[in-house]
């Protein structure tokens, strides 16, 4: 005798339903991790952005003030060779200032500071030399700060105004005043 089985197959594999919930809660997932993933990316921007302000223009405005404030007087130069050679100075847009720092004992003992933005390394130098002559062939004594993007010395009212312009454009005025 013959006997046929009517027995369902086992079927295995996923609904169409079970399908499409499946994939619903995966792009809820995917979307929900990009949004916190832009939001992170937006505060590391912001953070970015502020660090130059926190953390870099605090230390150039101490190493500034210690700076100009020991020097007996100043002047600005368009350019290095403008005050190496003692020529062209300036009130304003200038890019060099070079400071005498006297000694009260002898006026031998004198020497100058040189503060110059050095475009192309985006970089405030500075430089120490016993005479302006030697600014010639002298380099930097150290640096100053290496993420500017502009700066600009003149005088406002008898007030010497060092204007730095940072990575991302932020714009910070310094003033100071030398001993005399």
């Amino acid at each position: 005798m013959i006997t046929h089985s009517n027995k369902k197959q086992n079927r295995r594999g996923f609904t169409l339903i079970e399908m499409t919930v499946t994939i619903t809660v995966g792009l809820m997932v995917a979307g929900m991790t990009l949004t916190l993933f832009n939001s992170q990316l937006a505060s590391y921007q912001i953070l970015n952005a502020q660090n130059f302000l926190v953390t870099e223009a605090p230390q150039i405005n101490n190493t500034l003030n210690r700076i100009v404030s020991r020097a007996n007087f100043f002047r600005m130069y368009p350019s290095l060779a403008d005050a190496t050679s003692g020529q062209n100075a300036v009130i304003r847009d200038g890019k060099v200032l070079a400071l005498k720092f006297e000694d009260p004992s002898s006026a031998a003992a004198s020497s100058f500071g040189v503060i110059a933005y050095d475009e192309g390394a985006n970089g405030l130098n500075y430089y120490h030399v016993s005479s302006m002559a030697e600014l010639a062939i002298a380099s930097p004594k150290w640096n100053i700060t290496t993420q500017l993007s502009g700066a600009v010395f003149y005088v406002e009212n008898g007030v010497l105004r060092i204007k730095l312009t940072g990575p991302n454009g932020e714009e910070i005025i310094y003033s100071a005043t030398t001993q005399r």
